[in-house]
């Protein structure tokens, strides 16, 4: 697959299975996981006000992701990382932590 039909797959997937806890859009980069393996980083981005999203969603949202990606050839695992606005930045309150 290219990488934009990777990309209009996920963002098809994710706004059916994650519409209702407030899905806006995502971004897919494809580099090696920590095993070196190829993958899929999706960074999932909510509107502002979502909350955080129940388990039973987000893991419903990649069985269905890995699923399409699968019946479409595509075998790289997607990771999701969650990115919710209202969310503080990371450290912001241990500038200790930050160095």
């Amino acid at each position: 697959m290219t990488d934009r039909e990777i990309h209009s797959l996920v963002e098809d997937v994710l706004a059916r299975t994650m519409r209702d806890a407030g899905f806006e859009s995502a971004s897919v980069e494809a580099k090696p996981n920590h095993a070196d393996e190829d993958a899929l980083f999706v960074t999932v981005r909510f509107h502002p006000g979502a909350g955080v999203t129940r388990g039973r969603v987000t893991a419903d949202a990649l069985v269905s992701l890995r699923r399409a990606l699968e019946e479409q050839g595509e075998h790289r695992f997607p990771y999701l990382t969650y990115d919710y606005p209202d969310d503080p930045p990371p450290y912001a309150e241990d500038p200790v932590a930050a160095e």
